[in-house]
């Protein structure tokens, strides 16, 4: 049987495209498949996989015979599009199911892996790596040293460019993976690849102008190393990627983190001084770049403000918060969500209770702000108990990357009628701590009852709920 391999995507203008799917011309070839496909862990009740038959534990092999290599494979082929195909195998027979799409344009249903052919790793050697200074014992997953361009696409991780081939180029740009999130660092060639440890690392101001010819936009990160890429070499760096025009929609400056476990030779911690130094010179490219191009472009970390003892700016600073996945802004985004939240907090609660919210350094003055204003609620007690890090080291402050044995051991030094933990520090699924901690058994150890929450209105429907 002939399957016809649709168009996917039109030419870029100006950038040759020879990239296509790896498509199948008759269904023989899906016999055997092996690991091929995709392993579909869930089922959206009453969506278009589960009303078509599709169950958790079949592999997905083709969508309208196109042989996918991730989840942006299957997205692009169910775009715009009423029905299609889906070649299956099920307990190692093979199958296929006719799926009609409703108004998501999207399958309903979830992956084990959102790569489907592995995961692209670095071929850097960063000095401040996050993984080079993780201890043992933590999660499997997060000593893979991922620098997936795909990850970038779909979940906002910020990648390097320094890994990619041929293909991997003309298929952005065939796909319109647009934005990517990209380190930058230094634009400066010879600086970068000192920054990268990668002597061959391409130049990243070429390859940011090819993206923008491709029409792909770019989301910039420059990890602030004091006496490397600061002062005068980060205003350039910045000047350069504004230059690019509408090719770099953002950047975020954001202080290098090192941890106990990693071995330096050049990098230090970023001090108060060197915080304050480079909120002035940010300040004054701002003004700028927003005179030159209507948008400040460049936007500082929450935690640059915090160690040089600044106070955070308004939400209008923040523009349209296009780093806020690398959490720049996301304390103000807290404190706002509160001012709505705060106008909804009861004369009362019964029974009176005392609640722990945890967090790492980087978030307690605004939670220490926000535990006040519910002072004026008889029968609550709000405590903000800061999680110092011992897992990593006292220089790293966010909530993020508490540990399940930090956690335990400051519940465990005041009593407390429920604990709110932030979700982000268990993972993406919510389910378990760095070094492998659950909530149940953070529950078992400590005998405090907890409960997770990441927004301002999810701590205070939480702190007031009937306790769990």
């Amino acid at each position: 049987m002939s399957i016809t391999i649709p168009l996917l995507g039109e030419q870029a203008a100006g950038v040759p495209i020879d990239a296509s799917f790896g498509a199948i011309t008759d269904r023989d070839q899906l016999r055997p498949v092996g690991a091929v496909g995709a392993m579909v862990a869930r089922v959206r009740a009453g969506g278009p996989a589960a009303l078509a038959g599709v169950q958790a534990g079949d592999r997905l092999i083709a969508v309208d015979g196109v042989v996918p290599r991730d989840l942006t494979d299957v997205r692009v082929q169910v775009q715009d599009r009423e029905r299609v195909v889906l070649d299956l195998e099920r307990d190692g027979k093979p199958l296929m199911k006719r799926v009609t799409l409703d108004d998501e344009l999207d399958l309903g249903a979830d992956f084990e892996q959102p790569t489907f052919d592995g995961l692209r790793q670095c071929n850097n050697n960063c000095e401040f790596c996050f993984i080079r200074g993780l201890p043992k014992g933590l999660r499997r997953s997060l000593y893979v040293r991922d620098d997936d361009y795909r990850y970038s696409f779909l979940f906002g991780s910020f990648v390097t460019l320094t890994n990619l081939a041929d293909e991997d180029w003309h298929r952005i740009a065939y796909q319109r993976l647009t934005p990517l999130r990209v380190s930058v660092h230094a634009t400066d060639p010879v600086l970068r690849a000192r920054v990268l440890a990668h002597p061959d690392a391409a130049p990243i101001l070429p390859q940011l102008r090819w993206l923008g010819k491709a029409g792909i936009q770019v989301h910039a990160q420059i990890v602030l190393c004091p006496g490397i890429n600061d002062g005068p070499i980060l205003e350039q760096t910045a000047t350069d990627l504004a230059g690019l025009e509408g090719v770099v929609a953002s950047m975020a400056v954001v202080p290098v983190g090192i941890s106990d476990y990693l071995r330096v030779r050049e990098l230090r911690p970023v001090t108060p001084a060197d915080a304050a130094d480079t909120l002035d010179r940010i300040a004054r490219l701002r003004r700028r770049f927003k005179r030159e191009t209507g948008s400040a472009l460049i936007f500082p970390s929450d935690e640059l403000f915090l160690l040089a003892g600044r106070k955070l700016p308004g939400t209008a600073y923040y523009e349209d918060f296009p780093q806020i996945q690398n959490g720049v802004g996301l304390t103000r985004v807290m404190l706002a969500d509160w001012r709505r939240s705060r106008k909804r907090l009861p004369e009362r609660v019964e029974p009176a209770r005392t609640v722990a919210w945890l967090c790492g350094r980087a978030a307690a003055p605004a939670l220490l702000l926000m535990a006040e204003e519910t002072g004026t609620v008889e029968g609550l007690t709000v405590q903000v108990r800061v999680v110092e890090n011992t897992l990593f080291g006292s220089s790293i402050t966010v909530s993020g990357l508490m540990s399940g044995r930090d956690i335990v051991r400051v519940l465990q030094e005041g009593p407390a009628d429920l604990a709110i933990l932030p979700r982000n520090a268990f993972g993406f699924d919510g389910e378990r701590t760095l070094d492998e901690w659950t909530v149940e058994m953070i529950r078992e150890e400590t005998g405090v009852k907890v409960a997770l929450g990441q927004t301002a209105a999810a701590l205070a429907t939480l702190s007031l709920n009937p306790l769990p």
